[in-house]
């Protein structure tokens, strides 16, 4: 049985006081309290705050966050990355939900032309990856930085993103990184950080990568009938028995969600997440866990819409 609502209308405010407390005086958030200020916690910190609507501490951090914008519209991990990165979803979430649309707008296109090191493999790179690790190395999706391999997790938040801000599932991009992820998948069951071989080895899957995965295919309107979904969460749920990191239950409890099946599993895993809230509020002294935390214990929807029609 999950948490009732009466239990997280009296917990999940401490959440967010422990985030307030906690902003720099540059108007971001770093992962821990006084930590340097990074494009990714701040982005949730400002998702978890929005609800409040504490407009002093929003406005700082969108500034902060605008202050990580390059002429070319991308984002960095801060003000001084010269470049953009994966972080740029985080600040993607944010600028749709706090209606900064002209940043919004320079960020999403920056996004969809964020380019993998698909299209600089020859077809013999092609071949060779493929037999080594079986996966097609042609797909586009999305790395960690510019022009390097595409990997499951940047692609999986990077769809998340988009699609929550209005970009539509039929997107080629979207369905592209959709194609990666599906192409990824590990054989007995789930998803890990890129590869489902290491030559003559399958890797194992990972919850963190699963649980991403299966965010994204719910955001992109997968439906549970695929092969690749419905195993996805039978892994997802067995991974769960074990221990788990906050982060990765969070993501769990978003990934089952998007499901009819996840979603009858997802009482106790919010209930095992609610748990590990610490008597200050937060969640491992964390601000990103605490943020994301509080996000999918009270409305999945401020990362995840209700998909549209499935693929």
């Amino acid at each position: 049985m999950g948490p009732t609502k009466a239990m997280l209308s009296h917990s999940l405010p401490r959440a967010l006081d422990f985030i307030k407390a906690n902003q720099n005086p540059d108007g971001g958030w770093g992962y821990r309290p006084g930590g340097q200020s990074l494009v990714e916690p701040t982005g949730l910190c400002l998702l978890a705050l929005k609800p409040r609507g504490d407009k002093a501490a929003m406005i700082k951090g969108l500034d902060f966050l605008k202050a990580c914008q390059k002429d070319s519209g991308a984002v960095g991990i801060n003000p001084q990355d010269p470049e953009g990165g994966w972080m740029a979803y985080a600040a993607l979430l944010a600028f749709h939900d706090l209606g900064a649309a002209a940043e919004e707008r320079r960020l999403k296109d920056w996004i969809l032309n964020f380019e993998d090191a698909s299209s600089r493999f020859t077809p013999a790179d092609i071949k060779a990856i493929a037999g080594d690790y079986r996966y097609d190395a042609s797909i586009r999706g999305w790395p960690w930085t510019l022009n390097t391999t595409g990997w499951v997790e940047p692609t999986a938040l990077f769809i998340i993103a988009l699609s929550r801000a209005g970009v539509p599932v039929t997107d080629k991009r979207i369905k592209s990184g959709v194609d990666l992820i599906l192409d990824r998948k590990v054989p007995s069951g789930g998803w890990n950080f890129g590869n489902p071989y290491s030559k003559a080895y399958e890797l194992e899957a990972s919850t963190m990568s699963t649980a991403l995965a299966l965010a994204a295919l719910g955001a992109a309107g997968v439906q549970e009938g695929r092969p690749a979904v419905s195993s996805g969460i039978r892994f997802l749920t067995l991974s769960l028995a074990g221990d788990t990191s906050t982060a990765s239950l969070a993501w769990a409890l978003l990934a089952l969600n998007c499901y009819p099946t996840g979603a009858a599993l997802a009482p106790k895993v919010s209930a095992r997440l609610a748990g590990q809230q610490a008597a200050d509020g937060s969640f491992r002294q964390n601000l990103f866990e605490t943020a994301l935390a509080f996000i999918v214990l009270s409305d999945t929807a401020i990362l995840v819409r209700t998909p549209g029609k499935g693929r």
